[in-house]
Parts: C-alpha cells; structure tokens; sequence
C-alpha cells in the first residue's frame, strides 16, 4: 500500500492513509510529506473520492464505511497495471518479492523505462518502488482471496504453489484451482511461466494465445563449482550467472528472474550485471547485529514452513554451534492449517524460542495459538516469551559467538531483530 500510494501521487492525485499502529512504512511516509496517520479518522475517508482498501480492513471500518466510494487494494493494482505497456506479475506461495526485485534488478542494469511495485524494501532501490518509466510493469501478484485475478499480465509467473492462507483455501486443490485461473488471465501472445512442480498440478487447457514454459521443460539450472549457476534453456547453450543471495532456493529464485529477463528481451549481459549486483531485499535472511554474546543475529520474513526449512538450511550450513529459532506465528488460522508442518520444521532447532501469535487480521478463534503449537513441539531446548524484551534479555544471556541467531516471522518481529542493530 505504501507503494501504490507513492504511484497515486505521481499520476496526480491527492493522497492520504491510514495505518493500524506506527511502523517504518508509515514513518518514511511522513518524512516524505504524506498525509498519514494511525487510526481511523472517518472525516478524511467521507473527503475522498476513493478510498483503497487491503483485505485486513473489515467492512465495519469507519474509514469504509464512510466512504463515498472504495475499491480493494488488488482492483486498484489491475487498474495501476492497465497504465503500462506491459504488465510482468510475479505469483508463487513464496519468493514472491526475491524474483520481483531480482528481475527490476536486471531491468535496470539494461536501461529499460519500466516500473516495479515489490512487496519488500529493495536494497538496490532503496523502496519498494521503482518508477522510471511505462515500458514495464513489474508486480508481486498475491492469491489470498485471489487478489491477483485483477491482473491481466503479458508475463505471468507462478513460482511454486502451497497450501497457506488457510482461512480462504480450503484445501491444496483450491489453490491450484486459483493459480490457474490466473495463468489464464495472461493477455493474448503473452507468456507463462511455470516454476519447479508447478505445472503438473495446474490443468491447463491448450491454448494457442498463451505460451507456456516451464521448468524442466523450458529452463533449469545447474550448480557452478564457483558459486554461481548455468541457465539452461531450449533456446540457447548454457549461460552463467552469479547472485549472492544465499541458498539454492534463492539460485532458483535468480535462475527464474534470469529467463523472465531475457524473454523480455534483456541483453544477457545485463541480466549477468544485474544478478551480480542484486543487494538483496529487507527482512530476507538480513543480519541484524549481534548478541551480547556474541552470536550473528539474522531476521527473516518466513512464516510458512517450507520458508522456514530454507532459511534454517542455510543457517545451518554457516553455523559451528547451536542455531537458535526465534519464531513469531502469523495468524492463528495459518498455524492450524499447517500444525504439523510448523511442528516438524520447528522441532528441528537447536533452540526454539517462542513468541505470541501476530494476529494480523485475526482472533484465537481462528485456528491455533503459539502457545498450543510451543506445547507440542520437541525441540532440544525451548522457551516462550511474551514480550520482545524478554526474548531479547535471554538471548543476550544464552546465544554465544558460535551460535546463529534467527529471527522468523512476518508481523512485528522486526522490532525484536532491530534491538541489536
């Protein structure tokens, strides 16, 4: 929202917002002259032409109720979308925000006019937005409640795709169902492309309007013994690539990005230019600082199980004692949906310490609280706070220099990781 804020005044309308509780988004916002606050103020809302709204604002808002006339944050992004001349939407359960920012990366290494609009803070932007141009659109394209069915995309990308967002889908088939009425919105002669595993549980029928590629099939990639990858495709002989994100998902997330940039017509020398010097995105395994004594702390935005699992797996791998978990649940129903999962990635720490459910936009009765999920797991050593500084007092007491940090979740934990920074 605070991007397409920024895209609303830029295209000349007046803007305001509002946020449930102070954070960093909102706070830049001000720095830069916005007209936001915390809270509901129905009097600005009733001033509007329009008021934008994200799926975690109930109806009984009074900013909603209030308005003369509202439109969902993902009708809005179709709408921003249609303004461009091509539309490039980046889908999965996750890597979502990695590959948007991974392909406006290689876009702006060849000189392209083109526009991004990611779901994180790009470290090669310095924002989640990018705006040069109307070339190229590129967008995170979201499935809970089927946001991204506003798009009509010329490149549509699906990543991967899991069960999450348990309180909209029902069930795995659903959001295979959702994924591929969204490879159907792509424009007539455009593309889809179709990530490791996808395509097998997609039933998509022929269509001669669309092409498809897809991993395996299309393009794949192999390790280098000097750390970088080769891009295999049907259309050329191998090119090497190199990216420091760490983590064979993020050599996928690269090797995606890399054949979406060329099929835009990228030079492949940009593409090289533009992986190498990728920055990284905030909140994506991010060091933070260190603990008292003296273990790296590292802030992730996983939440979802196999998000966690990768991150763990490259924790593990730089770390010569014990890799200490610290994890925030996001929303109850996410947590009942994949108990089981949160069970057998979480017992695997070293250490697991707990934190209460981010409720987002939830209550408890919606699934499954943190600490039902803590009272049922079997890591070697666990504790569950309840406050941020709780947490941080005993992992200034406990972690030490050759331990690992990791601070997981995708709600307020930030504030955790940001007292040692």
């Amino acid at each position: 929202m605070s991007a397409l804020i920024k895209i609303a005044r830029r295209l000349g309308a007046l803007v305001s917002g509002s946020d449930r509780e102070e954070g960093e988004r909102l706070s830049e916002l001000i720095k830069e002259g916005y007209d936001v606050y915390v809270g509901e103020r129905a009097e600005k809302a009733a001033e509007a032409d329009l008021v934008v709204y994200t799926a975690a604002i109930p109806a009984e808002n009074a900013e909603r109720r209030a308005a003369k006339q509202e439109m969902s944050r993902a009708v809005f992004l179709g709408r921003i979308a249609e303004l461009f001349d091509k539309t490039v939407a980046v889908a999965g359960t996750h890597g979502k925000t990695t590959v948007s920012a991974m392909i406006s990366a290689c876009l702006a290494a060849s000189k392209t006019e083109f526009s991004a609009h990611i779901g994180g803070i790009a470290r090669n932007f310095g924002s989640n937005l990018f705006l040069s141009g109307r070339e190229i659109f590129v967008t995170e394209a979201c499935e809970y409640k089927d946001s991204f069915l506003t798009l009509a995309p010329d490149v549509a990308v699906v990543l991967n795709a899991e069960i999450d967002h348990g309180d909209y889908f029902k069930d795995v088939e659903s959001v295979y169902t959702s994924f591929q009425r969204f490879v159907l919105r792509v424009k007539k002669g455009g593309v889809a492309v179709l990530g490791e595993k996808v395509k097998e549980h997609l039933a998509l029928p022929l269509n001669e309007d669309i092409r498809i590629c897809s991993y395996g099939d299309d393009f794949t990639f192999e390790l280098s013994d000097t750390g970088g990858f080769y891009l295999k495709t049907k259309e050329r002989p191998p090119m090497y690539f190199k990216t420091s994100a760490k983590g064979r998902h993020n050599v996928y997330n690269a090797a995606v990005a890399a054949y979406v940039a060329l099929l835009l017509g990228i030079e492949e020398d940009a593409v090289r230019l533009g992986l190498a010097g990728f920055l990284g995105v905030k909140r994506r395994y991010e060091y933070m600082g260190n603990t008292a004594g003296g273990a790296p702390v590292v802030h992730d935005y996983a939440h979802h199980p196999s998000e966690i699992a990768a991150v763990m797996s490259v924790a593990r791998e730089e770390t010569a004692g014990r890799l200490i978990t610290v994890f925030e649940p996001h929303t109850y129903s996410r947590t009942a949906s994949l108990f089981e999962e949160f069970r057998r990635v979480l017992s695997e720490s070293d250490v697991l310490v707990m934190l209460p459910t981010y409720s987002a936009r939830e209550t408890p009765a919606d699934g499954v609280d943190a600490k039902t999920l803590f009272c049922s797991l079997h890591a070697k050593e666990m504790c569950y706070f309840t406050t941020y500084d709780d947490a941080k007092r005993w992992l200034d007491r406990n972690a030490r220099s050759v331990d690992t940090v990791l601070i997981l979740g995708a709600g307020s934990v930030e504030r955790l990781a940001l007292k040692f920074n």
